[in-house]
This record gives structure tokens, C-alpha cells and sequence, in this order.
């Protein structure tokens, strides 16, 4: 317990929070704020959490980076299933309005197959990348932005696309 008041001003002043694992609601605001105002270029606010944190000293070793990167990761993720839930109900909409058709209903079924398999393709590209530089430490920071720009890509594409 005496050295407890060593490790304390560290716990206080850590820029990396537990909350990194969990996107902060500022940084999932920060991403919509980017995305209302880019117009037709959403792609434009990939980066721009990761970006500010590697810009701090904290953020500039391997594991920093990773921090950063996986912090701005986990915000778009938020904002991927929130999108996804938005998707989801537009196509059970469709497949309602089918079934009034008498058209056999699949647009929900084949989003969820979908979304699975995106599932498995992100994470067998980015341990792919993760391989190819298994034999350096970059290879976590290579692995980490995969993870990132693949999720904002798949986040955007259910923001535009029915």
C-alpha cells in the first residue's frame, strides 16, 4: 500500500484510458461531426481520432500507435453496428413489403450472410498483413490499421448503400 502514491499520478494521467477498448462517446461524436460535414468525401475522417493521438508523445512507440489506432477502430466499429442496425431494419422493411408481393422475402437473410462473411474476410486480410511482417514490430501497427480503415470502409458503405 506505501507505494501506491507512485503508480497513482500515472493511473490519473493516462492518455490511454480503459475506455480505449471501449470508443469513447466523444470520438464515435467526433466521426459523425467529421462525416456531416465532408460532404462526398466521408473517407476524408478515417484517421482523424488515430491521427490527433499519434500525435502526442505517448502515441509515437509501437504500442502507442496500436493504442491509437485500435481507440479510433473501436469508434467506428460503434458507428459500423449502429449502421448495420439501420440496414437491418431497412431490409426487414423489404422483405415486408415482399411478402405483401407474395415475393419470397431474403433481403434480411442475405444481409446477415453477408456481414458474416465481411466478418471473416477482415479479419483473414488483416492477419494476412499481420504475416507478412510477422518477422518486425511493425507488423502490430500494420495489423491495427488494416483492422481501422477495413471497419471505416465497411461503416461508410452501410451509411451510403440500402
Amino acid at each position: 500500500m506505501p507505494r501506491l502514491w507512485l503508480i497513482l499520478p500515472f493511473l490519473v494521467l493516462d492518455p490511454f484510458p480503459a475506455a480505449a477498448a471501449e470508443p469513447g462517446s466523444a470520438d464515435v461524436a467526433a466521426i459523425k461531426a467529421c462525416i456531416a460535414s465532408a460532404g462526398s468525401d466521408p473517407q476524408s475522417c478515417v484517421g482523424q481520432i488515430s491521427d490527433e493521438c499519434q500525435g502526442q508523445p505517448e502515441g509515437q512507440t509501437t504500442q502507442g500507435v496500436d493504442e491509437c489506432l485500435g481507440r479510433e477502430a473501436a469508434a467506428w466499429d460503434t458507428i459500423l453496428n449502429e449502421n448495420y442496425k439501420s440496414a437491418t431494419a431497412a431490409a426487414k422493411e423489404q422483405d415486408a413489403s415482399y411478402a405483401e408481393q407474395a415475393i419470397e422475402p431474403g433481403a434480411a437473410a442475405g444481409l446477415v450472410k453477408a456481414q458474416r462473411a465481411w466478418v471473416a474476410f477482415r479479419d483473414a486480410e488483416c492477419d494476412r498483413r499481420f504475416e507478412l511482417y510477422k518477422d518486425g514490430t511493425i507488423r502490430t501497427n500494420i495489423a491495427s490499421s488494416c483492422l481501422l480503415q477495413l471497419t471505416a470502409d465497411r461503416a461508410l458503405d452501410f451509411q451510403s448503400a440500402p
